[in-house]
């Protein structure tokens, strides 16, 4: 997939970093969108290659879309999926490519995004190359992918896809600050650490010469030029000249200035005047027909909505939000297997309700950072842009009411009666907005972590009360599917069992079934999650200053025992 051999080149300047850390430090600390999020664009067909090797069950390819969105919403994140368009090349490494769209999963997924709130669009071309062109607009912050060919497109941020079964992440996995192997961690690439890095030294040009000399999806490159010889020349400004003169003269009239380019290239590759070879290549010369013009404009001006003068194809919407009914719904209809009350309340619990919670908070900073311009605003202020982690009074906070719940987690009305009649009894856990703070969902602050796996992000371990969200999830859930008979079904030994590490891996399936049966979890009861603080700062002050009040308290009356042993 790619240009053969650049992963390899530029792996060197890869920078491993917490993936939490990396959202809520560059997305909801900073702000710069606006959106208390970090944007990320997915080409969708990279996750349809992924699915392919998820197996067993009922609908194995569409599962590993449910965890591992699941998963990414567990962050401050806003993607975005894209899908490949009609206006796409017809052909991709010598094979013919089947209708945009075409793909069996395609409806589902779509489906399956609006059910979780996220936006996705359909590409003019391909969808790597319109995720370029979005990046490069500042409509998202960067790309998630394992496609290299982003980069040649233009991208300014790719992150890598970070699963550690993934075969291009076995020989360059992201480690924490330790040095260890880390599934929390990610390697990004910008096109700044690209050019600078004294191994690498790679500009846009330079990627497009690497990719028409060693081959990608669009030809076999040159024979006999592989990644060193592609990767000396375009160190050496080769690329960036031809990728100047391509834009200059729209691609047009060129054969003077390719003429002379290619003698040029050929007196390095004869003398490596400039020690950037390993030797010489007296044998080896440029022919005249390079570079293939089709190829060279499929690189440097592909198909995308830029290329119609709809620059960035637009801002995100972030106008959808994860309904807990409808995915409940979707799960019911999609996974028989645990598509009944009992399996559902159960993979929610341990996968759904901390990107619900998540959801949430986004969504309450969202209308703290509005109250504060409107307050700005009325006191003439000119700087109305709200940037950094507010710092409000414990009376000013907007917190997570029932009403924010609802709101966020279901636009529509909660059924009584299905609820009742899926429970099989006449006490229903208590509705989002039926009583507005009977059963608030974050309650309190527990303890507070600095931890290898986020990079030292301050965390607090908050105690949240599900009963909201079991009542929301109750009410999408049909009663399609019988309850199975005894305790083993409904168990919580396989709550992550296909996220991107078991899905696409075999040896998933051997770890699973090693795993000790347990009993299974009141639905109900009181969770545990480990919250970025900013984000309980900014949303639930009064809940951060009773903690930190409490733990002055517990040193206070630790120095005060210490100063009496003392006496």
């Amino acid at each position: 997939m790619g240009v053969q051999g650049l992963w390899d080149i530029l792996n060197k300047a890869g920078q491993s970093r917490a993936f939490k850390n990396l959202t809520v430090v560059d997305g909801f600390e900073e702000n710069e969108s606006g959106r208390r999020a970090y944007r990320v664009g997915i080409d969708a067909s990279i996750w349809y290659h992924h699915a392919t090797f998820s197996k067993g069950g009922e609908n194995p390819e569409l599962r590993l879309f449910f965890f591992r969105l699941c998963k990414l919403l567990e962050f401050p994140l806003i993607p975005l999926f894209v899908f490949d368009g009609r206006e796409r090349p017809k052909v991709k490494r010598g094979s013919k490519l089947g209708k945009a769209g075409s793909h069996n999963l395609t409806a589902r997924v779509k489906q399956l995004l609006d059910c979780y709130g996220i936006e996705w669009r359909m590409a003019r071309g391909e969808a790597e190359a319109e995720l370029a062109c979005l990046n490069r607009a500042g409509v998202i912050d960067a790309i998630l992918t394992d496609d290299v060919d982003t980069l040649v497109f233009g991208a300014r941020t790719v992150i890598k896809n970070p699963s550690l079964s993934l075969t291009g992440n076995k020989a360059n996995p992201a480690q924490n600050y330790e040095g260890k192997t880390s599934k929390y961690h990610v390697m990004v690439f910008s096109a700044e650490a690209l050019r600078n890095h004294p191994e690498v030294q790679m500009t846009r040009g330079g990627l497009v010469l690497f990719a028409l000399l060693s081959g990608g999806d669009y030809d076999k490159g040159l024979n006999h030029f592989g990644p060193q010889i592609a990767h000396g020349l375009a160190r050496l400004g080769f690329g960036d000249r031809l990728l100047e003169a391509y834009e200059r003269q729209s691609g047009r009239n060129m054969t003077h200035f390719l003429s002379q380019w290619r003698a040029e290239i050929n007196v390095e590759l004869h003398t490596n005047a400039h020690k950037l070879l390993r030797c010489p290549y007296p044998s080896l010369s440029i022919p005249e027909d390079f570079p293939d013009m089709d190829v060279l404009r499929n690189y440097i001006n592909p198909v995308c909505s830029a290329s119609v003068g709809h620059q960035g194809g637009g801002a995100l919407r972030d106008n959808g939000d994860l309904s807990i009914p409808r995915l409940a719904a979707f799960c019911e209809d999609h996974f028989g297997e645990w598509g009944h009350r009992s399996g559902i309340l159960k993979r929610f619990r341990n996968v759904i309700w901390e990107a619900s919670v998540i959801r949430v908070l986004r969504r309450a900073a969202l209308e703290a950072d509005e109250l504060e311009k409107t307050k700005r605003i009325r006191a003439e202020r000119t700087d109305t842009a709200i940037r950094g982690v507010l710092q409000l009074p414990t009376t000013e906070g907007v917190g997570t009411p029932a009403s924010l719940v609802k709101k966020y987690l279901s636009p529509a009305e909660v059924d009584h009666r299905a609820a009742i009649f899926v429970q099989r009894n006449n006490n229903p856990a208590p509705l989002a907005g039926a009583e507005p703070d009977m059963y608030p969902m974050i309650r309190k602050i527990l303890s507070a972590r600095h931890h290898v796996s986020t990079d030292n992000l301050l965390e607090y371990r908050v105690e949240v009360d599900p009963r909201q969200l079991v009542a929301l999830a109750e009410s999408g859930i049909k009663g399609k599917h019988r309850e199975p008979a005894g305790l083993a079904n409904v168990s919580d030994d396989d709550s992550n069992e296909d996220d991107d590490e078991d899905a696409t891996s075999s040896q998933g399936t051997n770890r699973r079934k090693r795993k000790k049966i347990k009993a299974p979890v009141d639905p109900q009861s009181m969770m545990r999650l480990w919250i970025p603080a900013c984000m309980m700062r900014q949303v639930h002050p009064e809940l951060v200053e009773d903690y930190e009040e409490a733990e002055r308290a517990k040193l206070a009356k630790k120095n005060g025992a210490q100063r009496r042993r003392r006496k």
